[in-house]
């Protein structure tokens, strides 16, 4: 009705609610008490009810879509299949409240009270959580996907079946949570703290566990393939049937981890089976670090230097499939250190030859990688047959590129050179996380300060010093036996 669409005074409303009107959109009850009063079926779309006092109110399907219900008290409140689409409710006390298949898609519920609330089957897609506090909350079967609940308090809260799709929960404390069926695919866990979580049978495929902690949460049967977790804590764990399809083994504590067998195969129909005999197997599955190819550069990358360096790599990455992802770059006035990360160690050698490849020192580098080689395969005797595999395929993945690179031309740079003409380290990390330097120009690092405070590079070295350093045998040995080799 028109006339009650412009209601101000809200002692009115209850008069005109009992007298059968249903309708008061865009009200202003601010402040308003009503405590333990009956409105249910109302609609208030639109309403501004910014610090009212409406605990254990009876409020079942109401409308309060677009309302203004910021620090407002709804304590014990009965709000049951109510709406509260895109409704402001920051930092709204909540408690005990019954939402149960409440609409509250696009809400804001920042840094809102949430303790014990029963919010089953209730709608909350995209809504923000932000700070919230939902412990103990009851969220099973509920829908919450592209939710932001970055850093809310959700200590022994149910999201049993729930639908956490695509939510954000880095920072988030999901202590002892049940999480047993929820679909947590492309969700963000990063530095979430999952201990103690049952997460059996949930789906958390191609999600973020990036520094989350999984102390004895148990994964049993969920779904792990293609998760992101460098530098998760999986120690007393259970993963006793988890899938694992394309899923990195790399960066994980995995001290006291149980479990017995793990699904690899690509539909997680336990068709690719591998099973551990015991807890030491199941913890050397998993691997502290990424293999992968560090190289370092005696001088900083300016602008140019980075576009003729990004469109080499552009070219090599469309000739070898080997070279999937570009580096991460690490630069400082001195230095640029670019990191090439890999999931085969075998794949190493071949992908040091690529990478060095625009820069003066690329002779020496291929000479020491081809040395290398040559190295390992002279230890044949020393090796195990899993040691020689791995020496095999390192062989069959660097031979062929031997000489195919002349096609790949470098872009123009600046006529000085000075970036690609500087000294140049190349480091080698395996699963293990041991390092060993593949090749390092005798001046790399070395400044002369004059006595008038120019600095200048070292020169002058003796041809015998010029030669760069190399992989010996026993530190070759070493590094290989630091490999992860499984048939799987």
């Amino acid at each position: 009705m028109e006339t009650t669409q412009q209601v101000m005074d809200s002692d009115r409303v209850p008069l005109l609610y009992a007298g059968g009107d249903r309708t008061f959109h865009k009200s202003h009850l601010r402040g308003v008490r009503w405590q333990g009063r009956h409105f249910n079926g109302a609609d208030f779309k639109g309403s501004d009810f910014t610090k009212a006092q409406l605990q254990q109110a009876q409020l079942t399907k109401t409308n309060f879509s677009s309302s203004k219900l910021a620090q407002a008290r709804l304590t014990e409140a009965q709000l049951a299949k109510s709406w509260f689409k895109r409704a402001d409710l920051q930092r709204a006390q909540l408690n005990g409240a019954n939402l149960q298949e409440a609409q509250m898609k696009q809400a804001c519920l920042a840094w809102a009270q949430l303790e014990g609330t029963d919010c089953r089957r209730a709608s909350l897609i995209a809504t923000n959580l932000e700070h919230a506090n939902l412990k103990g909350a009851d969220f099973s079967q509920a829908v919450l996907s592209g939710a932001d609940l970055r850093f809310a308090e959700m200590q022994h809260a149910n999201f049993q079946r729930a639908n956490l799709s695509g939510a954000n929960l880095s920072g988030a404390n999901l202590r002892w949570v049940d999480l047993s069926g929820t679909n947590l695919r492309w969700a963000d866990l990063s530095d979430a703290k999952l201990s103690g979580a049952n997460l059996m049978g949930a789906d958390l495929s191609n999600a973020i566990l990036t520094n989350t902690s999984l102390v004895h949460a148990d994964l049993t049967q969920a779904c792990l393939s293609r998760v992101h977790w460098v530098g998760a804590d999986l120690s007393q764990a259970t993963l006793t049937g988890a899938k694992l399809y394309e899923t990195p083994r790399f960066g994980l504590q995995t001290e006291e981890l149980v479990c017995e067998w793990v699904d690899l195969s690509p539909g997680g129909d336990r068709a690719q089976i591998h099973r551990f005999s015991n807890s030491q197997q199941a913890q050397q599955f998993f691997r502290p670090a990424r293999p992968r190819v560090q190289l370092t550069i005696d001088s900083a990358l300016d602008h140019h230097d980075h576009f003729v360096l990004a469109s080499f790599y552009h070219q090599v990455a469309r000739k070898f499939p080997l070279f999937q992802h570009p580096p991460s770059f690490d630069i400082d006035q001195r230095r640029t250190t670019l990191n090439f990360v890999l999931e085969k160690e075998t794949d190493l050698l071949a992908l040091a030859y690529l990478v060095v490849h625009p820069f003066k020192e690329v002779k020496s580098a291929h000479y020491n990688i081809q040395k290398l080689l040559e190295t390992l395969q002279a230890l044949e005797s020393k090796l195990t047959v899993a040691e020689q595999k791995a020496v095999e395929q390192t062989s069959n993945q660097l031979k062929p590129l031997i000489n195919q690179l002349k096609p790949v031309k470098m872009p123009s740079s600046n006529p000085s050179q000075s970036f690609f003409d500087s000294p140049m380290q190349v480091m080698l990390q395996n699963s293990s996380g041991e390092m060993v330097t593949l090749h390092q120009h005798p001046q790399f690092g070395k400044r002369i300060v004059n006595i008038s405070g120019t600095i200048t590079r070292s020169a002058g070295l003796p041809s015998e010093a010029r030669r760069a350093s190399r992989i010996r045998g026993e530190e070759a040995l070493g590094f290989l036996r630091g490999f992860y080799q499984l048939e799987v």
